[in-house]
Parts: structure tokens; C-alpha cells; sequence
């Protein structure tokens, strides 16, 4: 690997991902969906730890009137993109961009060295839902050429169960990125919003480097202030931190009243539990290598938030059958306040604990 500098920026220079040399890197973990498994395997390919670099931020962001029927929906909150909002803490950023041919998508390629694609699960003949159910999905596409027969192919990499990677006919691929992806009764919540021929460009500016205390300490530290500054006015595109939070909550308690409302609540919730997962990862293994019981503590309030949004997301999907839907919304949603308080509690302790060893 080389490195260039370009306008103060230091830019990892990677070569050209090529098939030849092997299966493209993959990262899956339960319960995570495809931005972060996508998103995760590009860091792979830069030398990064997934777990290093995406578990780092926690914190809670919800966009009023988003339309949240995809798998991969978190709101996008910085100028770095989706991809620069789940790692704040490094050099990373993304940008959707659309197409609608495989020369489109070709030059995208080309120009990105790699590029993750939205698709339809209903068009690609790897996924158990081919020629079934319509579901918004994303796949990373590092490579493409042309057939002796002139035909173009594409290599799709796709981590998510039952996992694939390989070349799959520009037919198929483009068939599956330009979808109209209909509304399912078979999945509701992830189909009705046209795919759209969109891409997510990412550019990864860090170089892999050894994570230190400090580093973990900035994470606990920025996580904390967004936590604590959070606002959630009337002027605000996305609500944040803990106001954003209870203005979440009394919102799902307002639709309550109509259960089909609170659906989105299951999609949304996904980007969240998944960031929340991740961070208790992070912790537990930092608290491991460190001996450091403030960060364990910190992975098991990482994890109740997770549970806690598995109550949330859960009743959300099931609400048009569930009996004293209001009262249990209610419940729920302030077990997910409170699981975030205690996080938010322990990383001010672990906090604590620094400036204290420090006197």
C-alpha cells in the first residue's frame, strides 16, 4: 500500500480490488443489517476493524417524515453522509448518487474502486426471496468484466445470511438496482419505495492504526455530549440525543391509536439497535485487552439498550394485534429512555475514572 497526500488530506491508496486475488473481504454479525455489514466490509478492505471503527458512536437520531420502509434507512445527519455519521470518530464519509444502466454503473465503479448498490431481493437469484417477495437490500459491487461472449457481469458481494459472492449477469443486477420494489404484503416493512437505481459512494481517508485509551475515551466523551445536547424543536430535520428520545417516545404514544402507524418504528429502530450492539462489542472487547471494568459496564448498558429496542421495534410490528396497545407503547418506550440514561450514566463514570487517575 502506498500513501498520497493530496490538499492535507493523507488518503490510503489502495490497489484495485481484483477477483483474481480472492473472495472480496466480508463482515457479518447478528443483529446488524446491510449498511453496516456493507459499509464494514469496505473498512476490511482499507485494513480497519469493523467493530474499531463502528462501534466507537452511540447515540439515538430520527428524521420526523422520513419514509422508513428499507433495511439500510438511518437518517443522514452531517455533510460526510450516512457513512460519515456512523463513524464520526474517523476519516469516512459517503454519498448516494443514482444510475440506470450497467454503463452507469460500470463508470461508477470505475471511478470509486468500489461502490455499494441498492437492490430489490426479488431479482437476484442468490437471495432466498428470487422471483418472491420485493425487499430493499444492499450489496457491495468491487468489480466488473465483460464475457467472451461480450457480455457484462458484475462481482457481488453480499454478507448477509444465506452470504454470497461472485459474478451475477448485468441482467440480473441492474434489473434488481432499478426496481420499482412494490409494495409486499409478505414484507411490509421493507418494500414500497422504489429503489431507484441509487449507489452509496464511500471514500475511507484512515489508516489502520492501533486503538489506544484515548481514542476510547474521545468516543465515551463525544457520545455523551451528543447525548446530553440533543434538541428536538420544532425547526429540527432530526431529532437527537435524549430530547430527540422522549419526543420519540411521546410520539409512537400518540400513534398508538392507529398500529398501522407505528410500523415504521420497526425500521427505524433497526439502525439504532445495530449501532447499540455494535458499541457493546466495542466496549467489551476494549474492557478485555484493558482490564478496564468501567468499559464492561459500559458493554452491558450497550447491551440493555439493544434489548430495550428489540421491545420497541417488536411491539411496533405487531401492534395492529396487540391488546392495550397505548399503555404498553408507553411502557416500552420508557424502558428505552431509561437503558440509554444508564449508558449515557456509565460513560460519564468511566469518564470520571480518567480525570481521576489523571490527578
Amino acid at each position: 500500500m502506498t500513501i498520497a497526500s493530496t490538499a492535507g488530506t493523507t488518503t490510503a491508496r489502495l490497489p484495485r480490488w481484483s477477483a483474481a486475488a480472492g473472495t472480496y473481504p466480508q463482515w457479518y454479525e447478528d443483529p446488524l443489517s446491510c449498511l453496516q455489514t456493507t459499509l464494514g466490509s469496505i473498512l476490511l478492505e482499507h485494513g480497519l476493524q469493523p467493530v474499531d471503527v463502528l462501534g466507537q458512536a452511540c447515540e439515538f437520531a430520527y428524521a420526523p417524515g422520513d419514509v422508513m420502509c428499507e433495511e439500510f434507512y438511518r437518517p443522514v445527519q452531517s455533510d460526510r453522509g450516512v457513512a460519515g455519521d456512523l463513524c464520526p470518530y474517523h476519516d469516512v464519509e459517503s454519498a448516494w448518487t443514482t444510475g440506470s444502466t450497467a454503463d452507469d454503473l460500470i463508470a461508477l465503479v470505475e471511478e470509486h474502486s468500489r461502490v455499494i448498490v441498492a437492490v430489490d431481493n426479488y431479482y437476484l437469484p442468490f437471495r432466498p426471496a428470487y422471483q418472491d417477495v420485493h425487499a430493499a437490500h444492499l450489496v457491495v459491487v468491487p468489480a466488473w468484466r465483460r464475457t467472451p461472449g461480450g457480455d457484462v457481469e458484475f462481482y457481488v458481494s453480499d454478507a448477509q445470511p444465506p452470504a454470497f459472492q461472485g459474478w451475477l449477469s448485468a441482467e440480473h443486477l441492474v434489473a434488481s438496482w432499478t426496481s420499482g420494489n412494490p409494495s409486499d404484503t409478505q414484507d411490509v416493512f421493507f418494500s414500497s419505495r422504489e429503489i431507484g437505481g441509487r449507489v452509496l459512494t464511500t471514500a475511507v481517508r484512515q489508516r489502520p492504526e492501533e486503538l489506544t485509551a484515548g481514542h476510547v475515551l474521545r468516543a465515551f466523551r463525544g457520545n455523551v455530549g451528543r447525548w446530553d445536547d440533543g434538541t428536538a424543536g420544532s425547526s429540527d430535520r432530526v431529532w437527537t440525543g435524549r430530547a430527540g428520545l422522549r419526543r420519540f417516545v411521546d410520539l409512537l404514544c400518540e400513534q398508538a391509536a392507529d398500529p398501522t402507524a407505528l410500523r415504521p418504528a420497526y425500521t427505524f429502530g433497526w439502525a439504532m439497535q445495530a449501532q447499540a450492539f455494535l458499541h457493546g462489542r466495542f466496549a467489551q472487547e476494549y474492557a478485555l485487552t484493558s482490564g478496564d471494568t468501567r468499559a464492561a459496564a459500559i458493554a452491558v448498558s450497550a447491551d440493555r439498550v439493544v434489548s430495550a429496542w428489540s421491545n420497541v421495534r417488536l411491539l411496533s410490528a405487531h401492534a395492529p394485534n396487540v391488546s392495550g396497545i397505548s399503555a404498553l407503547i408507553r411502557r416500552r418506550g420508557e424502558e428505552l429512555l431509561h437503558a440509554y440514561e444508564q449508558l449515557a450514566v456509565d460513560w460519564r463514570l468511566a469518564l470520571a475514572k480518567e480525570g481521576a487517575d489523571a490527578r
